[in-house]
Formats: C-alpha cells, sequence, structure tokens
C-alpha cells in the first residue's frame, strides 16, 4: 500500500481523506460518556448495517432521523475527520461507530460505563467483500489479483490491519456486560 493513500497510525493502515493526524488526536482524546454506546466492527463486516441499527435501538425505533440525517452525522465514526463538526449536535445516549481495536480506544471509553455492540463477520466474507469494495472504490488503491489481495490480508497489510487481531483484542477485552457480540451472519438470519 503507497504511503500517498494511507497512513499509520499505532501500527493499523488508515486511509488518509476519512483519517488525519488531527481526528486522530481527537479521537485520543475524545471525552467518552457513560451513556455511550459503540457499534464496532472490523471493516466490511456490517458496520453500515449497524450505523443504520443503532438509532433506531437508542431512540425507540424513531424513523424520523433515519430519514432525515445522514448515516455518517447520525452514528459518526469515533476516528474519523467528521466527528468533531457533530459531536456537539448528538443527542444522549450518543451512537458511535469504530474500526479500532481495543488498545486503541480513548482513555476515557476505558474508565467509562460505555457500551458496545460488536459485530463479527466470516473471515473467508470479509476478505472478498474487501477485495471487491477495494475494485469499487476509486479512492483507495487497485487490490492487485485476488491471491495478492488475499496474502495482504491475511498479513494485515490492509486497513485496520489482522482480522485476527482485531477480533482478539475486543474477545479479550474484560468488558462484561458493557459488551454484546453479535454476527453477521445471526443479523442475515434474524432479518435485522
Amino acid at each position: 500500500m503507497s504511503s500517498s493513500s494511507y497512513i499509520e497510525y499505532h501500527g493499523l493502515l488508515l486511509h488518509h481523506t476519512a483519517h488525519t493526524a488531527e481526528s486522530l488526536e481527537y479521537a485520543e482524546n475524545f471525552s467518552v460518556e457513560d451513556t455511550d454506546v459503540f457499534a464496532v466492527t472490523y471493516p466490511k463486516s456490517g458496520s453500515v448495517w449497524m450505523q443504520e441499527i443503532l438509532p433506531l435501538v437508542l431512540n425507540g425505533g424513531d424513523l424520523t432521523p433515519i430519514k432525515t440525517i445522514p448515516n455518517w452525522d447520525r452514528v459518526p465514526w469515533l476516528e474519523e475527520i467528521r466527528l468533531a463538526q457533530v459531536v456537539d449536535q448528538l443527542a444522549s445516549p450518543r451512537g458511535l461507530m469504530s474500526h479500532f481495536t481495543y488498545n486503541l480506544m480513548p482513555p476515557s471509553f476505558h474508565t467509562s460505563k460505555a457500551k458496545v455492540i460488536y459485530v463479527m463477520r466470516n473471515p473467508k466474507d470479509v476478505l472478498v467483500s474487501s477485495y471487491y469494495f477495494h475494485q469499487m472504490a476509486s479512492f483507495l488503491e487497485d487490490p492487485g489479483t485476488f491471491d495478492e489481495f488475499m496474502e495482504k490480508f491475511l498479513e494485515g497489510r490492509v486497513l485496520f490491519g489482522k482480522w485476527t487481531d482485531h477480533i482478539k483484542s475486543w474477545k479479550r477485552a474484560e468488558l462484561g456486560d458493557r459488551i454484546l457480540f453479535i454476527t453477521y451472519e445471526e443479523m442475515v438470519q434474524v432479518n435485522i
């Protein structure tokens, strides 16, 4: 991956259009509230789907925000540029998204009572979805052949690092009843 499209942050590759030194510093210093709910995913694991579901859960099923506010403003990403622009407009409880591993969450997260919905997906499906997303998204580098991309994926030389490291970081987090693990496949089964 070329340095022109990606930045490295604590060993993870991030895309430069959504992540800057300023947005990452803002995330590090972000003040997490006890009532915050984070939807955390590895990329291509149901992120946008959960980004649509979370506000419905938090506001009793009211569809008004879904119809009137873009999802990136309703449930902004912790690590992206946009958060600083919209955070003051979020009502409590706030829904937030992240692709961060557990250890990269801000210190205030670790001392808060904030909750997490962690969405996992079969890694084979994540790989295939990521490959085709990279082919389609003009702002991302060409993924090369499927075999080349698979090698990068297995080595963690893709956005947000290695799938197994991401999953392990959250599975090992001792959050008790503050975390709910759900799979993409379960979401499909129950027709969420």
